[in-house]
């Protein structure tokens, strides 16, 4: 008797079995078509709900990006039949509903269980990251790699996990090791060209900016580094070259807008600057330091009304760190004869700056010309020996004859200036 009970419960395990595997072939074959909604509703109407019919069920919602339906029914597998795979599933899916607390949390008790499982450390420690965890990041990567000494991908975590923490010198070594590890490994080369850059060791930057370009001659960031390493070598054709393979790749941003402008400011080609710094400025339109450069330009092509115009937004739009705008203005004011908004606008270049060396003369030399009552030009012209004796030669002995020249004038009047 007890042979045809057992006999009877096999057959019928192998039944259902069959049934369902039936209910998976045809779900699947609505799913390599598109016909989620069909698909689910096929699985629904399963009386006998199983772990594999919630664990199918949560994995389409998943698919389809309705990540809280997707952890209900997860939820409803594991409930039935705790299994470690469902358990990580159910992770992934908190992560990716943006519930990331709660995934660290389901990581972290797998991993106290199954210190074996990698994959679900590596999924934690970029958790730990994104969270801003830095310090058990770093723990979770040094575990890893003591699991796997040959991963590149734990070395370059771990490095950006000692750059959360400031540890700059220990962060560069772990992107070397992830390097050494996998020369190939182009996030780890870029972040040492931008960590040798930050050092100004110029030829390991380029060494690496190459090694990147060499794998990926159209990599926007290794394009980008190289354009900025050579704008700043001074090499500005070399620059622009680079800028140019951006520019066919259709890439823009107001960075490289403006250095193409520079480059071409140096290279006094004043005609493709102005281009440049106004595809940069229709990009931001109320960048104070594009306005200024676009301001400046137009001051060396003598257009003095579109150079104030300029720079008068520059001001306008600007938080700090205006002198430069101020200097300029009251520089076009001075050439214009306009002495006394000159006077005006130099006073406000050293308000915001002061030390501004080009400010402060320009202040003490146009208050020079422009009052009668030379006790004014002789007060700033005083104030900026006391201030910039040694830094102008040529400013400071102009500066300090004018002092004895005026002295000399009102002792003759019969007045001491001190």
């Amino acid at each position: 008797m007890k042979k045809i009970i057992v006999t009877l419960i096999v057959l019928m395990l192998a039944l259902k079995t069959e049934a369902q595997s039936s209910v998976f072939i045809s779900v699947d074959s609505l799913l390599l078509k598109g016909n989620y909604q069909e698909a689910l509703v096929q699985l629904e109407n399963e009386h006998d709900k199983t772990v594999s019919i919630y664990a199918k069920i949560a994995s389409i919602y998943q698919s389809i990006g309705d990540f809280n339906q997707a952890i209900q029914f997860y939820e409803k597998a594991f409930a039935i039949e705790q299994r470690e795979d469902l358990n990580v599933k159910l992770g992934v899916v908190y992560n990716l509903a943006g519930f990331s607390s709660k995934a660290i949390s389901i990581y972290e008790d797998i991993i106290k269980r199954d210190t074996s499982n990698l994959l679900v450390a590596n999924s934690l420690g970029k958790l730990y990251l994104a969270k801003n965890k830095a310090k058990r990041a770093e723990k979770i990567y040094r575990f890893l790699i003591k699991k796997d000494t040959l991963n590149p991908n734990y070395s370059y975590q771990l490095a950006k996990s000692l750059a959360k923490q400031s540890k700059k010198l220990a962060m560069g070594q772990s992107y070397l090791d992830a390097f050494n590890k996998d020369t190939l490994h182009i996030k780890s080369i870029y972040q040492l060209a931008k960590f040798f850059k930050e050092l100004k060791y110029k030829d390991s930057t380029m060494l690496f900016i190459n090694k990147g370009l060499k794998i990926d001659s159209i990599n926007v960031n290794f394009l980008q580094l190289k354009a900025n390493v050579l704008y700043f070598s001074k090499n500005f054709k070399g620059a622009i070259t680079y800028l140019n393979k951006l520019d066919s790749l259709n890439f823009s941003s107001l960075n490289t807008y403006e250095m193409y402008g520079m480059c071409y400011l140096n290279l006094k080609d004043t005609n493709l600057a102005e281009k440049y710094f106004l595809k940069a400025l229709r990009l931001e339109r109320n960048n104070s330091k594009i306005l200024y450069r676009v301001g400046a330009l137009y001051y060396e092509k003598k257009d003095f009304k579109l150079a104030q115009f300029y720079l008068i937004q520059s001001i306008m739009y600007g938080r700090a760190d205006l002198d430069k705008q101020f200097l300029l203005s009251g520089t076009i004011a001075k050439e214009e004869l306009n002495l006394k908004v000159a006077i005006t606008f130099f006073k406000e270049a050293v308000k915001y700056n002061r030390n501004n060396v080009n400010a402060l003369f320009q202040l003490a030399l146009t208050s020079d010309t422009y009052y009668k009552d030379k006790k004014i030009a002789y007060k700033y012209y005083q104030d900026f020996t006391q201030r910039f004796e040694g830094k102008n030669k040529e400013l400071t002995l102009y500066a300090n004859n004018r002092i004895k020249e005026i002295k000399k004038e009102y002792f003759i009047k019969g007045e001491i200036v001190e």
